[in-house]
């Protein structure tokens, strides 16, 4: 639609008064010759095309310049009007309006009198500028109707973006009213989109607790008497600018919390897969988990350091309905006491000297929705045992200087590699607490109680560090594994895994992966459990090479003589003599070997 049309009330108004000041009719047609507006004769044919007697019209807007016309029915334009003979108009003035480069229709001041045609031309060039001027009056309205347009089509194309935003986004009018929600916003919110939002909107109350976290501002929304907790930014536009004062956009605190559980970490995999391994006892602690997964039931893990007690945690939120929800792991005994407090239960501004002036938001409540896991629970100091205990039994609590009561939907597992029993007895532990967390006791088996799986994750961990070094991988020698199968692994699959990482940073790239790769410490380790275990005058030549491998020979054979001559230059020369070999060699194999002297 033509733009002129588009301001076609205001084209209509402004002929009337222009008629009203120069005391003659006006007509105003656009670029396709309809009339747009007109007074006297022509106010009853409006809306109706002049294009066969449009010539006059026409040529004004080819040249672009203004004509006066003091003897219409003479002037060659007129010619070929069909109208000619019953043509009435003694004078006409028509300018151009223009929109921008175009040319968007003409003003026509048309005079039936002799006395108004002589007082035109008398002041022809007054009424040329005036008319000119009511032309620039239409083509700037045009221009601010186009500019409000664009405007109108910008902000609409803006709310369509808003309303599919992700976060939650409410407008604020100049008065503090609600004046916009967005679809995201409603959801999280439970406001119903339909005719009730209206009513909806003055009831939506924002308040700010003066809190923070991960940067981000903590607002209680009260929506028909409900409280929710929301975190976002609230953004105050420039006064005057609008007639909206500020912008919340917000997200609520479990999907903050799930986004930082899922960035905090770094853990590769966290469902039953990650727990490798073909054991009877791995199979059975996975059929248990599966059981349990679906509970909300609080969990105790104990077992060995280094048997994987946050990946069966991890294992249980993968296999639940919570496995959308944050995962929060926090190590009890990683932190001193004062500071546990605080990470667990979080804090106002000012709570305490040294404390964030944003305030901070605790474990728990991050967790919310979703599971905590309390690894290391044995070294909590005993005043924070009873504050757990409350959190079990009432899922609730007041972050640190304040007595506001947040309540929180969450499952709890701990972990322990001590025994609590003994603990207990000890006066370390709270009888009541271990009951509260012992609901489902699940066990993680030590690795020298499952050597069918060392080839598994030999396997897997030679892969990841392979890949992780950007070397070419290799297989296991089995006479690898079956030095691996006589440790006893008292750091378990944790120290598996490092020590299939030194071997990688050893190995050439492509292998093979020998026993001379060991670590020094597995070695002599190794060594001394063959020599205990060789029945007194036994040669060692009688001894198993499955069980004891050649590297593990050459070890302890350099070990025992220079223990024997000493580590002394000299002895190194007689230990040299007495293994047949140079003493350069010797240096060779005590730095191979990492044997200290």
């Amino acid at each position: 639609m033509p733009m002129l049309n588009e301001i076609r009330s205001y084209v209509k108004r402004s002929a009337q008064v222009i008629a009203q000041v120069v005391g003659i009719d006006v007509e105003v047609v656009d670029a396709r010759l309809v009339r747009l507006a007109g007074t006297g004769v022509y106010a009853s044919g409006v809306g109706s095309s002049i294009s066969e007697e449009g010539e006059v019209y026409r040529h004004v807007m080819d040249t672009r310049t203004p004509l006066i016309m003091d003897n219409p029915r003479e002037h060659p334009l007129c010619r070929d009007c069909p109208n000619r003979d019953e043509c009435r108009e003694v004078l006409s003035v028509c300018t151009p309006i223009t929109d921008g480069a175009d040319v968007a229709g003409v003003i026509g001041l048309v005079c039936f009198d002799e006395r108004e045609r002589q007082r035109i031309l008398d002041n022809r060039q007054t009424y040329l500028d005036f008319i000119d001027r009511m032309a620039d009056m239409l083509s700037h309205k045009m221009a601010d109707r186009r500019e409000h347009a664009r405007a109108e089509e910008l902000l609409d194309m803006m709310m369509q973006v808003v309303d599919v935003n992700n976060r939650g986004i409410v407008v604020f009018d100049a008065a503090g009213r609600v004046s916009f929600i967005n679809r995201q916003a409603r959801r999280e919110l439970d406001m119903e989109t339909g005719a009730g939002l209206s009513d909806a909107l003055p009831e939506l109350q924002v308040e700010r607790t003066g809190d923070y976290v991960s940067d981000l501002e903590e607002f209680v929304v009260n929506v028909h008497g409900m409280r929710r907790t929301l975190v976002g930014r609230m953004q105050d536009l420039p006064p005057g600018s609008s007639e909206f004062s500020r912008v919340l956009v917000f997200e609520t605190l479990p999907r903050v919390a799930r986004r930082m559980s899922q960035f905090a970490d770094g853990v590769e995999r966290t469902g039953l897969d990650a727990i490798l391994g073909r054991s009877r006892s791995i199979k059975a602690l996975k059929a248990q988990i599966r059981r349990v997964a679906a509970s909300t039931s609080t969990v105790l893990v104990t077992g060995e350091s280094g048997t994987g007690k946050e990946l069966v945690a991890r294992a249980i939120h993968a296999s639940s309905d919570r496995n959308d929800q944050p995962f929060i792991a926090i190590n009890c005994g990683a932190l001193p006491d004062n500071l546990l407090e605080s990470e667990l239960f979080g804090y106002t501004r000012g709570a305490f000297t040294g404390a964030n002036p944003k305030g901070k938001i605790g474990k728990f409540e991050l967790a919310h929705g979703g599971v905590i896991f309390l690894d290391e629970i044995g070294t909590l100091p005993l005043y924070l045992q009873v504050k757990l205990l409350r959190v079990l039994q009432e899922r609730q609590f007041c972050r640190l200087g304040s007595n506001r009561l947040i309540h929180v939907d969450i499952r709890v597992i701990a972990a322990s590699n001590e025994n609590l029993g003994e603990l207990i007895t000890q006066g370390r532990f709270r009888e009541d607490l271990f009951y509260r967390l012992n609901v489902i006791p699940l066990e993680t088996p030590p690795l020298r109680e499952r050597p069918e799986d060392l080839a598994v994750l030999g396997a897997f961990f030679l892969n990841r560090y392979c890949e992780r070094f950007g070397k070419q991988s290799a297989p296991l020698h089995e006479s690898v594994l079956a030095a691996f199968r006589e440790y006893d692994w008292p750091g378990n699959v944790r120290e598996f895994e490092n020590a299939i990482e030194y071997m990688v940073n050893m190995m050439p790239d492509g292998g093979p992966v020998h026993p001379g790769l060991l670590p020094g410490k597995l070695l002599d380790a190794l060594g001394r459990a063959s020599s205990a275990a060789q029945p007194a005058g036994e040669s060692e030549a009688g001894t198993d090479p499955q069980l004891l491998p050649l590297k593990v020979l050459e070890r302890r054979a350099v070990r025992d003589a220079l223990q024997h001559f000493g580590a002394d230059t000299r002895g190194k020369k007689l230990a040299a003599e007495s293994l047949q070999i140079g003493i350069a060699t010797l240096y060779r194999k005590i730095k191979e070997y990492d044997l200290k002297l």
